[in-house]
């Protein structure tokens, strides 16, 4: 039950949630956040996996061989859809636990006094955020299920800008954490903050440029 009070008080009052949240919470609330966070979309995916397949749309109008590289893709997508949301999971999971540790080295060199347990926790309880886009995804699952491309893809975008905007938040509100936890100024929380998120983002773009390539070379070649 404290989980959900202290989502609506990180949305309404960030400041004082988070004080809280480090003072009175534990470890296992924190991690047992982060676990949501991760495992609902995960489920949510696999519901919408359940949907018929779908060919991109518009591909008449790419060159040939993007069209084929988005058609070989979104086939393989198709195939893994199954799976794919597992290793979603487990690599989001990664990722968090990494960029915890990342922060919390660095804040420390900026000669910041909290520790790794504590900050982990607080890391729990920002990733919930992601929870606040999870009626929005149940919505796209069903359509996903029935085959609605033309409101699913409207939703999609929704779903998109809506990720993007608790990005942005989860990254403001690390700022705040940091700054919190390990009594650093305002300008060395950022510091502690941006390069870890760099980083992620460098390998989240690096892994999905590999899965299109693999995808691609992975599938026969046409039959001539």
């Amino acid at each position: 039950m404290f989980l959900w009070t202290d989502l609506v008080e990180l949305v309404r009052h960030p400041f004082s949630a988070l004080r809280v949240i480090d003072a009175r919470r534990s470890l296992a609330h924190g991690v047992g956040a982060l676990a949501l966070s991760l495992a609902l979309p995960a489920a949510l995916s696999e519901l919408g996996a359940l949907g018929p397949f779908r060919p991109p749309a518009n591909l008449g109008s790419l060159p040939s061989l993007t069209a084929q590289g988005a058609d070989i893709y979104a086939r393989w997508v198709y195939q893994n859809r199954f799976a794919l949301p597992v290793y979603g999971l487990v690599f989001s999971g990664v990722l968090w636990l990494l960029a915890a540790a990342v922060i919390h080295v660095i804040a420390r060199a900026l000669r910041g006094r909290g520790d790794f347990s504590g900050f982990l926790k607080l890391v729990g309880y920002t990733a919930f955020l992601g929870v606040i886009a999870v009626p929005l995804a149940l919505v796209d699952a069903l359509l996903k299920i029935r085959g609605d491309g033309r409101l699913e893809l409207q939703v999609g975008q929704l779903l998109g800008l809506l990720g993007l905007a608790i990005f942005l938040w989860q990254n403001a509100l690390l700022v705040l954490a940091t700054r919190q936890h390990y009594g650093l100024s305002t300008e060395r929380a950022v510091a502690a903050v941006v390069g870890p998120t760099g980083v992620v983002l460098v390998l989240v773009v690096a892994l999905i440029i590999l899965a299109i390539v693999f995808a691609i070379i992975s599938q026969p070649p046409p039959a001539l």
